[in-house]
């Protein structure tokens, strides 16, 4: 059952988020800052080879503070101008919270917010987490350094420029045909947070054209046909 916190809580719980991430982690805040403490649990995160998503909605962004974070090569960056939302979880437990995710709100402010967890509270942690693909699917990549398995294709052309297919969520070009294969890399590297096979694209892989495409119905009727 889905638990209240306060501050104090709060901050508890996000840290154990952080620090007992197995797969992934998403961070999801408005306001970004790094602190010293912050910056040494996404470390240890990042040397788990645990994937980590951070999407922030202010430019704000401290120079010293985005190079800590390229430095971690498991972190990708988003950027969501119109983000008023707080939500931190990893493959287990979610807060959905008041507090962003900077050092000055953790000291002084009165922040409420809900643990849920994706066990004993399913429902609502798979709803949270398909709003906040859809939030990511919306933001703009600042950075990614992140390593994965989408290794080379099948039918790939030697001609770089020529486009067998496309990618079903950003539409671009992509040398290769392959259905198993749907996205491009940077793509794909969203979707495999989630890994929903039946999350709704954008785009039919073959003609290109607007399509509600998935990982496992990549292309559109006509195509199919």
């Amino acid at each position: 059952m889905a638990e209240f916190l306060t501050t104090s809580g709060i901050s508890h719980h996000l840290e154990n988020i952080i620090s007992g991430a197995k797969k992934k982690l998403i961070l999801i805040s408005p306001y970004l800052q790094i602190s010293k403490t912050l910056y040494e649990r996404l470390k240890d995160t990042n040397d788990r080879k645990v994937s980590i998503t951070i999407i922030y909605g202010k430019n704000d962004l401290q120079a010293n503070e985005l190079n800590l974070l390229m430095s971690l090569n498991r972190v990708s960056l988003y950027f969501f101008e119109n983000l008023h939302a707080k939500c931190y979880y990893n493959e287990e437990l979610m807060i959905i919270t008041s507090m962003n995710m900077y050092e000055f709100s953790e000291r002084t402010n009165r922040e409420m917010g809900i643990l849920i967890s994706s066990l004993n509270d399913k429902q609502v942690y798979e709803k949270a987490a398909t709003e906040s693909e859809s939030i990511l699917k919306a933001s703009v990549l600042m950075t990614n350094h992140s390593q994965n398995n989408y290794s080379a294709p099948k039918h790939q052309s030697k001609n770089k420029e020529e486009a067998l297919s496309y990618c079903i969520r950003c539409r671009t070009h992509l040398n290769y045909l392959d259905l198993d294969k749907p996205y491009c890399k940077d793509c794909f590297y969203t979707w495999s947070e989630y890994e929903n096979p039946h999350y709704k694209e954008n785009f039919c892989l073959i003609c290109g054209k607007d399509n509600p495409s998935t990982m496992v119905k990549p292309v559109c009727r006509k195509c199919y046909r």
